[in-house]
């Protein structure tokens, strides 16, 4: 199995070397790195070309004369690609040494699988090198419908897809202002098992600007959850009264997310809207202020676990 990488990019030229140094550094090497340019300010063909040579990895450069989207440049790579393995990386992110290695071996032990993804590490744009959050893969099999209820495959750049399976889907859809990754998702657990790695081999960077990354613009949230809900609309009404209320609050806790990286007044209608279509406890804990919840969860850290006393064995003897 061959694979192609195929690495969107967008006026990121510092990120973008990182990420396609990443690759270059892999156990095992792909066949090819294709970096599609969504209409940067200026190309950034011969900087790559330089990491080419010194890594002995093929790397093919493709430039939108405007800008089209980063949904778009994933197509695009993928029509180019040559590879039977998709994998995508954005370029904000970067893999760990092995993803590479770990994901083909899925591959080749689960051949009916169609989709392979892993955890990531979350870290902030500030250091890269510190890790803030792990975030495990669990979920594998056939996992729809389950997956309408929780995007539990995650972000693009922990997923290998096979070619096939990629166009069969029907790819990314352009339509779609943000959850473009989701909605794949959901297309291919229709159509294929999953498999995932069992490892954290992506750094996911979280932007303290949240309007730095598509994953932080608030307004996109909304209508990106609207056009979801009417696309699987049949999908979500064949799951039931209890089931289609379940993931409708799903929905509403995941804007309310991404809403409260703005402002938590902005989030609080959001929250209210998941707990009345189906209460859970965190769509519950969500209502409070995040100051006042780190409050509480540095005073239960600090909170010491009582001691008792070992029992002496000859005052415990009888």
């Amino acid at each position: 199995m061959n694979v192609s990488v195929v690495l969107p990019t967008h006026n990121r030229k510092a990120m973008l070397l990182q990420a396609v140094q990443s690759v270059c550094r892999q156990t095992v090497k792909p066949l090819e790195i294709i970096v599609v340019d969504d209409a940067s300010d200026r190309p950034f063909e011969q900087e790559l070309l330089t990491h080419a040579q010194r890594h002995d990895v093929g790397i093919r450069y493709v430039r939108f004369p405007s800008p089209r989207g980063a949904c778009a440049a994933r197509n695009e790579g993928a029509q180019r690609a040559e590879g039977d393995i998709l994998m995508f990386l954005d370029d904000d992110d970067t893999w760990e040494p092995g993803k590479i290695e770990r994901q083909l071996a899925v591959f080749r032990a689960n051949p009916e699988a169609g989709l392979v993804y892993g955890g990531r590490l979350v870290v902030s744009d500030s250091d890269r090198d510190k890790v803030i959050g792990r975030i495990v893969p669990k979920a594998r099999g056939r996992l729809f419908p389950a997956i309408l209820y929780d995007n539990c495959i995650g972000i693009t750049s922990t997923v290998a897809v096979k070619r096939s399976l990629f166009f069969e889907a029907g790819g990314f859809d352009t339509s779609f202002p943000a959850r473009q990754d989701y909605d794949l998702w959901i297309r291919c657990t229709q159509l294929t098992t999953v498999e995932h790695d069992g490892q954290c081999n992506v750094r996911y960077t979280v932007a303290a600007n949240p309007n730095k990354q598509i994953s932080g613009r608030k307004d996109l949230h909304t209508k990106a959850v609207a056009l979801l809900l009417e696309k699987y609309k049949r999908e979500i009404e064949s799951q039931g009264f209890l089931g289609k209320r379940k993931i409708y609050a799903a929905n509403y806790f995941y804007i309310a997310k991404a809403k409260q990286r703005h402002g938590y007044l902005s989030s609080v209608p959001w929250c209210l809207k998941s707990v009345v279509a189906y209460p859970k406890l965190k769509s519950m804990l969500l209502l409070f202020p995040p100051g006042l919840i780190r409050r509480l969860r540095a005073s239960l850290a600090r909170l010491k676990p009582l001691q008792v006393p070992a029992l002496d064995k000859k005052e415990g003897s009888v």
